[in-house]
This record gives C-alpha cells, sequence and structure tokens, in this order.
C-alpha cells in the first residue's frame, strides 16, 4: 500500500550526497527538537501536593530513624535507617487509591533483601557487579505492574549501590541490611498505626467523572465535535477498587454514581442524536435538556467533592422532567430524556442518602443489567494479586516488549558505570550508577525530562544545603533536623515536578553528610559531576539503544480498532440474544475499549516527544483513523442505549450481523497490525438483511445498526487509503515534512 509509494519516492529522489545531508540534518533538528521539549518539561513546576497527612506521616517516619539512630548509633550509622526510612515513605506518597500497606511492607523487606544480598556478595567486585545487574533488571521489570510498584522497586537498587566497602564477615552484612531494615520497619509501623483514612482522593476521582459527563453534555448541546474522552471514569473506577473493610467504611456519597456515569454517558449521545433530525423547536427544546443534564452533573460534582449536598438539585431535576414531558416528540428522544431523568434521579437520591433497599429498587428497574449499585470493585487478595502480577510479568518478557528493552538497557547501564568507577576507584562513583537507576524510564520523553531535572537539581540543592551548612556549622542534631525538613517536604511536594524532588533530595543528602562532618567541598563537588556523568551515560545509552513508543503505535491503533469492534458486536448481541450474560459482556467489551484508547493516547503523546516520527505511522493518518474509531464507538454506544428489556425474543439475523462486525474488524486489526492492506467488508449488506428478516426488531434498533455498519465501511476505507502502518526504513525524513507542524494526536 502506502508503504511502497513512499519507498519509492525515497528511492528517485535527489543525488545520494543531497539526501544523505538532507537526512542528516532532518535527524538532527528532530533530536534538537525532542530535547528542547523535553528539557521544558522537566523543568516545569507545577502546583500539586500530596495528602499534608500522608506526608506528614512518612516525614515522621524519617525523623525518628533518624533522632533514634543518631541517639544510639552516632552519626556514623545513622545514615543508613535514615535512607531506609526515606526511601519506604516514598510509597505512602506515591500516586494512587488506598493501596494500603501493602507496597510499604514490600519495598521495606525488598530493601532488607538488597542491603544483605550486595553486602554479602561484595567481596568478589566482579560478581557485585553481576548480581546489581540482575537485581536491576528484576527491579526495571516491575514496570509492567504500574508506575508506583515501578518506583518502589526502582528503589531498592540505590541501597545496593550506596555499599562502599566489603563487610567484615556475615554478622556485619546482617547488620547493616538491619539498619537500613529499621528504618523500613518504622515507616511499616507507622502505616499499620496510622491507616489512611482520607477519602479525597476517590472524592476528587468521581468528582472528576461526574464533571467530564457534565463537559460533554455540554458540548452536545452546543452541536460541536464532542469526542468524549474516558481517562475520568478510568480514574474513577481505579478508585473504587476497595478491599471489603474499605468498602464498609466509605462514605455513602461515594457509592452508585460512578456505575450510573456510563449509562449516562450514553443516554446524553442518544438523546443529542435524535435531537439532530427534529424540527428546531424541538431541538432547541432537546439543547435545554442538555444544558440542564450538565447543571445536575456539576452540582453532584460538587456534592462529592465537598461532601455536602448542594439544594438547587431538586429544581433543576423537576425543570427537566416538566421539559421532556411538554416538549419532546418521537419515540427516540422520548424514551432517551425518561431514561435520563431517572438516572439523573438516581444519582440526586444517592446524594442524600435514601435507604439502600430503595435504591436498590429502583436502580434495578431503571438499569439494564444485574450488577450491584454499589459499584465496589473487590480489590483482589493477596494471593490473586501475586498470580496476576507474575502473569504480566510473563506476558512482557518478549522481544518486542518495551519493559523488556528498558529492563534490559537499564541492567547493562548500572552494571557497567558501576563497574567502571570501581575498576578506576573513584570515590563515591555509585552516585553516576545511582543517577542511572533512578532517572531512566521506559520511555524517551520521561528519561530525558527526569534527567535535565536531576541535574539542574543537584546544582540548587547543593548551592542551598551547601550556603547553610557553610555558614551555620550546624551540629548533628541539627543537620538532622534539616535533614527531616528536607525529607517532609519532599513527600508534601512530590507532585510538583521531579526538579523540585531532586533539590529536596540532594538537600537531604548534603545535611545527612554534614552530620559526619565529612569534608563537605570535595563530596559535593564529586556528587555535581557524578551526576552529569550518569546523566550523560543515561542519554548516550538511550541514542544508542532506544526503546521507541513510535513504533508501537500501529500496534496500538491496531489493539483500539480490535477492542472498539468487539465492543459494537457485543451490542448488537445484547440487542439479537438480550439477558444478563450478554449486557455484562458488553460492559466488559466497553471497558477494554476503554483501556485500548487510552494505551493509544498514552503512547502518541509520548511519541509526539521523539526525534523518530518517521518510523512510525504518520500523524494525519493515526489521528484520522483515531476519529473514525470514535465515531464507531458512539454508533455503538448509541446501540446500547436502545437496548430492549431482557424478556424479549431473540433475533437471528441480528447475530449474523454482530458476528459479521466482530470478525471482520479483527481482521482489520491484524492487517493494520502487520502492515498489511486493509480489505474491505459489505457491512451494509449485513445490516440490510438484518432488517429484511422482519423479526420485530424495533425502528430504532434497525437505524442504529445502519448506522454502525456506515460507521465500520467509513473506517475500512480510511485506513485502506491512510499510511497507518510504519514506513520502510529508507524513508528520509523530508517524506514527512508536511506533517511535521500539525499538533500531536490528542
Amino acid at each position: 500500500m502506502a508503504r511502497s509509494k513512499r519507498s519509492g519516492a525515497s528511492s528517485g529522489s535527489g543525488s545520494g550526497s543531497g539526501s544523505g545531508v538532507e537526512r542528516v540534518s532532518g535527524l538532527g533538528a528532530a533530536w534538537y527538537r525532542s530535547v528542547k521539549t523535553a528539557s521544558r518539561s522537566g523543568m516545569r513546576v507545577e502546583r500539586a501536593f500530596n495528602d499534608p497527612a500522608a506526608a506528614l506521616r512518612s516525614g515522621l517516619g524519617v525523623a525518628i530513624a533518624l533522632f533514634g539512630a543518631l541517639a544510639w548509633l552516632g552519626p556514623t550509622h545513622a545514615v543508613l535507617p535514615a535512607l531506609g526510612a526515606q526511601l519506604t515513605g516514598m510509597t505512602n506518597v506515591l500516586p494512587g487509591y488506598r493501596r494500603g500497606p501493602g507496597l510499604t511492607v514490600a519495598t521495606a523487606l525488598g530493601l532488607f533483601a538488597s542491603a544483605f544480598v550486595g553486602n554479602a556478595v561484595a567481596p568478589w567486585p566482579a560478581l557485585f557487579v553481576l548480581v546489581l545487574a540482575v537485581w536491576a533488571f528484576g527491579a526495571a521489570m516491575f514496570w509492567a505492574l504500574g508506575t508506583a510498584q515501578g518506583i518502589a522497586a526502582a528503589m531498592t537498587v540505590p541501597v545496593m549501590l550506596t555499599i562502599v566497602r566489603a563487610p567484615r564477615d556475615v554478622a556485619d552484612a546482617v547488620q547493616f541490611a538491619l539498619l537500613i531494615g529499621a528504618g523500613g520497619a518504622v515507616q511499616v509501623a507507622l502505616a499499620l498505626a496510622w491507616p489512611d483514612r482520607s477519602w479525597n482522593a476517590q472524592r476528587a476521582a468521581l468528582a472528576d467523572a461526574c464533571a467530564s459527563v457534565a463537559d460533554y453534555a455540554r458540548r452536545l448541546s452546543r452541536g460541536r465535535d464532542a469526542v468524549f474522552d474516558p481517562n475520568a471514569l478510568a480514574q474513577a473506577r481505579a478508585a473504587a477498587t476497595l478491599t471489603p473493610r474499605q468498602a464498609r467504611r466509605r462514605p455513602s456519597e461515594l457509592s452508585g454514581i460512578r456505575v450510573l456515569m456510563d449509562e449516562v454517558r450514553a443516554v446524553l449521545l442518544a438523546l443529542a442524536d435524535a435531537g439532530k433530525a427534529m424540527p428546531d423547536a424541538e431541538r432547541a427544546q432537546v439543547r435545554d435538556l442538555l444544558d440542564a443534564a450538565a447543571g445536575v452533573l456539576d452540582t453532584a460534582a460538587r456534592s462529592i467533592r465537598t461532601g455536602a449536598v448542594v439544594p438547587p438539585s431538586t429544581a433543576l431535576l423537576t425543570a427537566m422532567e416538566q421539559a421532556a414531558r411538554n416538549s419532546l416528540v418521537g419515540e427516540s428522544a422520548g424514551d432517551a430524556a425518561e431514561k435520563l431523568i431517572d438516572l439523573l434521579s438516581q444519582v440526586d437520591a444517592v446524594l442524600r442518602e435514601t435507604e439502600e433497599s430503595e435504591d436498590a429498587e429502583r436502580e434495578g428497574q431503571a438499569t439494564n443489567n444485574n450488577r450491584n449499585r454499589s459499584g465496589i470493585l473487590h480489590r483482589p487478595d493477596l494471593r490473586q494479586r501475586l498470580a496476576q502480577a507474575r502473569r504480566t510479568v510473563r506476558h512482557e518478557l518478549r522481544r518486542d516488549s518495551p519493559i523488556l528493552r528498558h529492563a534490559l538497557r537499564v541492567a547493562v547501564v548500572v552494571a557497567v558505570t558501576d563497574g567502571i568507577s570501581k575498576l578506576l576507584n573513584v570515590q563515591h562513583g555509585y552516585w553516576a550508577a545511582l543517577t542511572v537507576m533512578m532517572v531512566m524510564r521506559p520511555d524517551f520523553s520521561q528519561t530525558f525530562s527526569r534527567g535535565v531535572a536531576r541535574f539542574a537539581g543537584t546544582l540548587v540543592g547543593v548551592a542551598l544545603a551547601s550556603t547553610v551548612v557553610l555558614l551555620s556549622h550546624p551540629d548533628p542534631w541539627v543537620a538532622a533536623a534539616l535533614a527531616a525538613a528536607c525529607t517532609g517536604a519532599l513527600y508534601l511536594v512530590m507532585q510538583s515536578g521531579y526538579l523540585v524532588a531532586s533539590t529536596l533530595i540532594t538537600a537531604y543528602i548534603v545535611f545527612l553528610l554534614s552530620m559526619d562532618g565529612l569534608a563537605l567541598a570535595s563530596t559535593v563537588r564529586e556528587r555535581v559531576a557524578l551526576t552529569l556523568l550518569g546523566g550523560l551515560i543515561i542519554f548516550s545509552s538511550y541514542a544508542l539503544w532506544p526503546s521507541w513508543q513510535t513504533v508501537t503505535l500501529a500496534g496500538r491503533l491496531a489493539d483500539l480498532i480490535e477492542a472498539t469492534g468487539r465492543y459494537a458486536a457485543s451490542t448488537i448481541e445484547a440487542v439479537a440474544e438480550p439477558g444478563p450474560a450478554r449486557r455484562r459482556r458488553a460492559r466488559e467489551a466497553l471497558l477494554d475499549s476503554r483501556d485500548a484508547y487510552l494505551a493509544l493516547e498514552s503512547a502518541a503523546l509520548a511519541a509526539a516527544q521523539e526525534p523518530v516520527r518517521d518510523r512510525g505511522p504518520s500523524r494525519e493518518g493515526l489521528t484520522r483513523a483515531h476519529r473514525a474509531l470514535a465515531r464507531l464507538f458512539e454508533a455503538a454506544v448509541i446501540v446500547q442505549a436502545h437496548q430492549p428489556p431482557g424478556d424479549e425474543p431473540p433475533r437471528p439475523a441480528g447475530s449474523v450481523f454482530a458476528h459479521t462486525l466482530r470478525d471482520a474488524l479483527l481482521a482489520t486489526a491484524t492487517q493494520v497490525r502487520h502492515g498489511q492492506t486493509v480489505t474491505t467488508t459489505d457491512f451494509d449488506g449485513a445490516a440490510a438483511t438484518w432488517k429484511g428478516a422482519n423479526d420485530g426488531t424495533s425502528a430504532a434498533i434497525l437505524r442504529d445498526a445502519s448506522r454502525l455498519a456506515a460507521e465500520a465501511t467509513r473506517l475500512q476505507e480510511l485506513l485502506t487509503a491512510l499510511d497507518t502502518a510504519p514506513p520502510a526504513a529508507t524513508t528520509p525524513p523530508a517524506q514527512n515534512r508536511a506533517t511535521q507542524h500539525e499538533p500531536p494526536m490528542p
């Protein structure tokens, strides 16, 4: 397809030398733009704070470990418990929703194990470097489980790197590990004695979900190209994953609303779609109804965020019901309006804490499925989580996995950096390897932005802390207090950006080192120089052996095509074969499609900052394919909004149409994934066959099926004409000039 055209154009354009110069200059410009963008991102400081209670708890843990060790063991040995407490305390302020003490306990155990294993092999430098490589590889593979798990695992490596002398015997190695583990144990004890009882993060996630649906209703009322962003709903779902004990303690206003938002979104779209075919007067009434719905949802968002019900909600609901009863005409619009009012009434009732039995009865009558309306997603137990983690990591052990590539790169670079520093007997040489471990991330943009931020933060932190130490000459207790204050501030403002975090971490280290009376000037110079060296090593390793998100875009797009096709087919099957099982499958397919959308969005945003855009699908092709998939998804959402009750008879012709839709889009996804020419399918004929069966299917459902067929046909025709596959490796950057200045796909 387009690949052969581009390759042919490349081979016949210009002279060899001119093409080579153009290729080199284009590549240099691309790298300059990408590094410049990443550097600006790393230097950005945002106004964002963690939960003050969690920050105070973690900071208190560092203070207890540091001052206790200082009083008991003296300045020399107080550094180790402080390091264990500081690293373990980071897990309490990582992004997430009420994880409990599990990650904190795992991190503390990992720090102890890392310290013991590192000391056990320290007498043999070659073996130490090999063990370090294996440990770094394993820690980097934890990125497959999520950001929090990846960061927590990465924090176990610095403990091994900070072993500057070989232990005298096994008892010495155990003592070193116990000192590190003691700091972690303090944080574990505080996490158990002072659990996180705040629901602010859950309130914010659910309120953002309501606000996003409200904004969607407002854009629909204005007739805009309203593509719904499911990220807020995905975050609300993550926040609703609780243990049974947490579920019992959850505030009532956080129960039941999340599972209504997907249905509200579907009914809003169905109402707006029905209003397009109405006369101007009725269309205006639809717009007013959509605006009123947005007002109700905004009110719900404010109520959830503050925990107090806002009075105007009932008045808005009454006005909506009256407008729908007196003004709307047409079966589709009338049904959608009634469903919308009923769903929003349920939202209002939940906020007003109506009795659970009445809510369950009303929700059971209004919903199209038999799922529990409490909105609780039970968190798996420890055994289930371990099994799931094992399956996830095993899935990433494949050649084309970015996580595996990242883990191999981290293992090699950390081991080589530490090995060279030991070979050259560089004092504090582990700082370079530590920079590599803590800065490297699976994607280009985060790695480069963090590298720039770490070096800048090191300079600022060194300058500020050194000035304080040189002017005040603090004794060990004052230096310990300053170090504890830095960690407390770090835990509070860690979300503000890596520049701020690196500044506070560096100041913390300077104050710790000053407790022992080390030569501050030489130590600080080494810290700055080795941090810069570590950053240069990172950049060089990424340039020599990168793992680009750009080359994964075709696969991500294929995943979204496949997931959207499964969802569209599932909505038709829920109509053709009504029943709870089919509706449940449609819901699961919806969630899979949402995950695929977010994965493509994340990869596209990361790829937009990479200097190798010519190695992936063109931005124009990716954006247009994404929009076509959004229209196909919306057509499926309307089908789901019009689903009949479960007591209707099956419709075999509808099942045939669903199978045609699923099989054809699965084949399309396979063709896009492998860069093959996309073949088209006669979806319109399949929809017409269903219509000709005269099996009692409502006219609204048949219209929805025809629209679904039309959107699927447009998607295949678009993919046939567009270049969504990676181009040939010989394509020079000049071939993509037309799309270089276009904005990245949203």
